[in-house]
Formats: structure tokens, C-alpha cells, sequence
């Protein structure tokens, strides 16, 4: 499954302004970079990928619609 181009360009809008942003494909998504860091992601498996502060992590993934990414699972 490829992303979602109207995603991709939802984020787009958000980040186009961001200093040192770059786009490249990734793990089959769009991934938008911030000098060489994954930042967010237009994922290939239908949804957004967000890098977040792991401090964040617990009270984030208890909100609806939203899980950890899991790498290879």
C-alpha cells in the first residue's frame, strides 16, 4: 500500500516552513525530515507516524485511534 498523497500534502502545508525540512520516501511512506531527523510520516500502512517526546508517550497512546509504531512487527 502506498501513502496517502492527500496526507502527505495535509503535512506539507504544516511544515513547509520548517528550517532544514526535506521529504524523502521511507519504509514505504513519505517521511518529512527535519535536517536528516524523521519528524513525521505519511505512513504506508494508512495513517500518520509522529515522532513525539518519549516523556509523552504513555498519555498519547491511551487517546483514540492511536498505537505505538512497531519496526519489523
Amino acid at each position: 500500500m502506498a501513502y496517502d498523497d492527500e496526507l502527505a500534502d495535509r503535512i506539507r502545508e504544516v511544515v513547509h516552513e520548517e528550517p532544514g525540512m526535506s521529504e524523502k520516501r521511507m519504509f514505504g511512506g513519505l517521511a518529512f525530515l527535519v535536517h536528516g531527523n524523521l519528524a513525521v510520516s505519511a505512513s504506508s500502512q494508512g495513517g500518520l507516524l509522529l515522532r513525539i517526546d518519549p516523556a509523552q508517550a504513555e498519555s498519547l497512546v491511551n487517546q483514540q485511534h492511536v498505537r505505538r509504531f512497531e519496526m519489523r512487527g
